[in-house]
């Protein structure tokens, strides 16, 4: 018996060699007992190789360990690069070597280091995977083996994007070039906390709970991100960070208004300009025609919606963002936005006359959190990158950036359901 199986084995390996030509294989012989039997088997485990040697035009060789910034309004540094460590570099300007960090440019400033033509070892296959979170400066090492050299150091505070991961290790790239960091020294993110509120108005006004926070709660809520030192995000970085070409902050949030009523720039505007923080406002545009001008506040009339005039006023804290043009009603009958009984291309010129008015929309606002592959369809064709829904939840790498969930702001949420949604520790069954 152990002969044949043994046999079965060596024809095994031979068919896998001819079909593999001359592709490289890891093969082990890992054995498992059957319990029941007492007898062993033998598995055949077969991986390809993920790291080759590639040669590139420049390397860069620095001989004193460098900072790594990232830009944004300005330079923000996000780590160190050792000295002695090749990588590639993709740039250069008068003060700075550009390199890559993942799919994301970062710098480093030019001083003492050599540029030659040099092979360096490079993942083969790369996948968006996930992101992590530093709790504190982080090595980021050559090999597997906390005894190897280090690459480089990672900044504490910020959401690094991975490529792979490899038993007690995630891999990031550096410089084009594979980096091991140790799963302990590093906590898997989450995600991203995006917020969505719609109607603000004091709490004596409140006529209902459904789809309103009160400005007492409002005020309070922002002013906890304010004291805990969040920093707001635009569409546009939530896609860099969804795509795996963005690092950013630990503490980061997105906030986001749906429907565009007036009662966002009387209330909530004033507030988030306070703080210094921006928001996405969704707008329903065949509803900014129903008045003209700016309008006055009436708690007690019917829900008003901001004009042309108001839009432009606010557009320092909120960016102006899609939410159809003639598409947010419900079918009373099914239960569903009537989004969903119309075809890509009805969609699809809903969505382009919707962006007349929001000309720089990243994002888009499913109506009612209501959407199908249509409704995916016809956003990427209007050139839309991002579909919010109401699903609850972070928005993570591992789901399309057409699914992206959000977290529903009504009076019935309590302040620590708020707390522990924004600081990471919210929990979804």
């Amino acid at each position: 018996m152990k002969k044949m199986v043994f046999i079965g084995l060596l024809l095994i390996g031979l068919i896998l060699f001819i079909m593999g030509g001359g592709a490289k294989w890891n093969m082990a012989v890992a054995s498992f007992v059957d319990e029941q039997s007492g007898r062993v088997f033998a598995q055949l485990i077969q991986k390809e190789e993920t790291v080759e040697e590639i040669e590139f035009e420049r390397v860069l060789t620095l001989v004193e360990r460098q900072p790594i910034y990232m830009k944004g309004a300005t330079f923000i540094r996000i780590g160190e690069l050792e000295a002695n460590q090749p990588v590639a570099i993709t740039g250069e300007d008068e003060e700075y070597y550009e390199l890559r960090l993942g799919k994301m440019p970062v710098f480093v400033r030019k001083g003492q280091g050599t540029i030659e033509k040099k092979k360096l070892p490079v993942i083969v296959q790369t996948e968006r995977l996930a992101a992590v979170k530093t709790l504190r400066k982080t090595a980021v090492y050559n090999d597997k083996d906390l005894q190897s050299t280090v690459l480089a150091q990672l900044e504490e505070g910020y959401r690094y994007p991975i490529v792979q991961e490899e038993e007690d290790w995630y891999i990031v790239k550096i410089g084009e070039r594979p980096g091991y960091i140790d799963k302990r020294s590093v906590v898997l993110d989450e995600g991203l906390p995006v917020l969505v509120y719609h109607h603000i108005v004091p709490r004596d006004w409140m006529k209902t709970m459904a789809s309103t926070v009160s400005l007492e709660n409002f005020e309070q809520q922002m002013g906890y991100l304010a004291e805990r030192q969040f920093e707001t995000l635009t569409a546009q970085q939530l896609y860099d960070y969804l795509e795996g070409r963005l690092v950013v902050p630990g503490k980061a949030v997105l906030i986001t208004f749906d429907d565009g009523l007036l009662s966002s720039k009387e209330y909530a505007y004033p507030i988030l300009k306070q703080y210094g923080f921006t928001a996405l406002q969704h707008i329903i545009s065949s509803r900014t025609y129903r008045a003209q001008g700016i309008q006055r506040y009436d708690a007690e009339g019917p829900i008003q919606f901001l004009t042309a005039e108001e839009m432009k006023e606010i557009t320092d804290v909120f960016q102006l963002e899609a939410h159809t043009y003639g598409l947010h009603n419900l079918n009373k009958e099914l239960g569903t936005g009537i989004a969903l009984e119309h075809v890509k291309e009805e969609i699809f010129a809903d969505l382009q006359r919707n962006m007349e008015q929001v000309p720089a929309a990243v994002s888009l606002a499913y109506p009612y959190g209501h959407y199908n592959e249509e409704f995916i369809a016809a956003a990427k064709e209007a050139g839309l990158l991002i579909g919010f829904t109401t699903t609850e939840g972070y928005a993570t790498i591992d789901v399309s950036n057409y699914e992206v969930s959000r977290f529903g702001m009504t009076e019935k949420r309590s302040f620590e359901q708020f707390a522990a949604y924004v600081d990471g520790d919210m929990t979804w069954q």
